[in-house]
């Protein structure tokens, strides 16, 4: 899969929080890969990634790559934060982006105004520099 990457400039940004557990999925992010994790045994995507599967516990999990570029599903406008380090950047956009092929994942919206049609709208997805993931609306 050929991705290309935008860097969110001039942006807080809080470490991500990585444990054994979910080392795989930031790894792969830092190499340019989503990936999200799919249950052998009932056949589910889950997210966020853990070692056993969301909706049956089983722990025959493997992952599955993602397209670049997923639909807006759902979305919130955050007006306050509960980190001071975000204060300064609100109001700001937060979305659920569902993914050809099964795969729901939540990150922020990095470009662009906000908007009351944005349900639907193709983003796709970027990583800054310590591989926290976004989105950024795409040109249809």
């Amino acid at each position: 899969m050929s991705n290309s990457f935008e860097v969110i400039d001039q942006r807080a940004t809080v470490a991500p929080d990585i444990d054994p557990d979910t080392r795989w999925w930031w790894d792969a992010l830092g190499r340019g890969e989503l990936l999200i994790p799919h249950c052998q045994s009932c056949d589910r995507t889950f997210f966020p990634p853990t070692p056993t599967c969301s909706q049956c516990g089983s722990e025959s999990v493997d992952d599955r790559p993602l397209p670049e570029q997923g639909k807006v599903e759902s979305w919130i406008v955050v007006h306050r934060t509960a980190d001071e380090t975000f204060a300064s950047e609100t109001p700001y956009t937060i979305a659920a982006v569902l993914f050809d092929g099964g795969g729901r994942i939540f990150g922020r919206i990095a470009n662009g105004p906000l908007e009351d049609n944005m349900v639907v709208r193709p983003v796709a997805y970027i990583v800054d520099e310590t591989t926290l993931l976004g989105f950024e609306r795409v040109t249809p």
